[in-house]
C-alpha cells in the first residue's frame, strides 16, 4: 500500500500550480495559505492546499462576475452619456436658432465693421486709438 503524502514542500506547492516559490511564501507570510515550519521551513498540509485552492476559484468567480458588473456598468453609462449628449446639443441647436431669430442680422460685411467698431469705441470710451504709420 503506498502512503498518501500529508505535507509538501514551498517548490513543489509552486510547481505543482504553477506559480513561483517566492509566491507561495508570500502567501504563506500573508495566511493566505496555511503551512507549518517543519525543519527550517515551510511545508504546507495537502488539505490546506485543498482549501486553498477551493478559495482561489471563488476569488475568480468573485471577480469575474465583478467585472461583468463593471462592464454592465459601463456600458449603461455610455448609453446614457450619449443620450444626454445628444439631448444638449438639440437644447444648444434650439437656444442657437431663437437667438438668431431675436437679433436681426446685418446686410452687409461693411454693415458688421460698423456695428464692431462701435461696440469698440464705446467700450473704451468714445476714444479712438492712433494708427500705426508703417516704417520704411
Amino acid at each position: 500500500m503506498i502512503a498518501k503524502r500529508e505535507f509538501f514542500t514551498t517548490n513543489e506547492v509552486a510547481q505543482t500550480l504553477g506559480i513561483s516559490p517566492f509566491t507561495i511564501r508570500r502567501y504563506i507570510r500573508i495566511r493566505k495559505l496555511k503551512a507549518i515550519k517543519l525543519e527550517g521551513s515551510y511545508r504546507v498540509r495537502q488539505s490546506d492546499l485543498e482549501q486553498f485552492l477551493k478559495a482561489r476559484e471563488l476569488e475568480t468567480e468573485d471577480e469575474l462576475a465583478a467585472l461583468d458588473a463593471a462592464e454592465e456598468s459601463l456600458a449603461t453609462a455610455k448609453k446614457t452619456t450619449a443620450a444626454t449628449a445628444t439631448r444638449k446639443s438639440a437644447a444648444e441647436e434650439k437656444r442657437k436658432s431663437e437667438r438668431a431669430e431675436e437679433e436681426p442680422s446685418p446686410r452687409s460685411a461693411t454693415e458688421k465693421k460698423a456695428r464692431k467698431k462701435s461696440a469698440s469705441s464705446s467700450s473704451r470710451g468714445g476714444v479712438t486709438p492712433p494708427t500705426a504709420k508703417p516704417v520704411k
